[in-house]
């Protein structure tokens, strides 16, 4: 992190947010692992018997739409509980920096990083929901694809905010960004 010892403090203290926050949003992913497949698993042993495609046939069609009614009563209350706990965690630095810190100058440092913490926490919620119907789905594949992708990116982006000799900012920026780029993939694919 640029300009230390500030910074870093205002980062942790960031980032300390976003890891409290994370394990609400995640819980929805497992939700999806654990519920969406009894939908989908007749339909795989369905048309793996047959030569049929599961999109058209009638008999696959209600049990792809109960998942896919499912995927998408998950997806919402992800952006609710997003919605909430993002904007709860973010009011913390923006408005009661003293509840995390005593340090006048680290709780003026952490001010501008809420919205990096709204931003990234908000958006774990279609990255975890996604994330969690395409491991139910089985598409291992391509999550691996964009695993290995965004986790290529992102290093090389943050050496570049390092080398030009960025800001905390811009790194919470990066994190922003790549919380997008995810959740893009994950839900473009479902």
């Amino acid at each position: 992190v640029p300009g230390q010892p500030l910074p870093l403090a205002s980062h942790q203290i960031i980032l300390s947010l976003f890891f409290f926050v994370s394990p609400f949003l995640e819980v929805i992913s497992q939700t999806a692992q654990t519920f969406v497949p009894p939908y989908l698993a007749p339909v795989n042993d369905y048309v793996a018997k047959s030569d049929k495609n599961s999109v058209d046939d009638p008999v696959a069609k209600p049990w792809l739409d109960s998942a896919f009614a499912l995927g998408n009563s998950l997806m919402k209350l992800g952006f609710m509980s997003a919605t909430v706990v993002a904007t709860l965690a973010s009011l913390i630095p923006a408005f009661f920096g003293g509840v995390l810190t005593s340090d006048p100058m680290v709780k003026n440092a952490a001010k501008p990083l809420a919205k990096y913490l709204w931003a990234g926490a908000f958006l774990t919620a279609p990255v975890a929901v996604s994330e969690g119907l395409l491991l139910a789905r089985r598409e291992l594949k391509y999550l691996a694809g964009v695993y290995v992708l965004t986790t290529a990116l992102l290093p090389s982006a943050l050496l570049r905010v390092k080398d030009m000799g960025g800001s905390v900012e811009q790194i919470w920026a990066c994190f922003a960004v790549f919380q997008l780029c995810r959740a893009g993939f994950f839900a473009g694919k479902i």
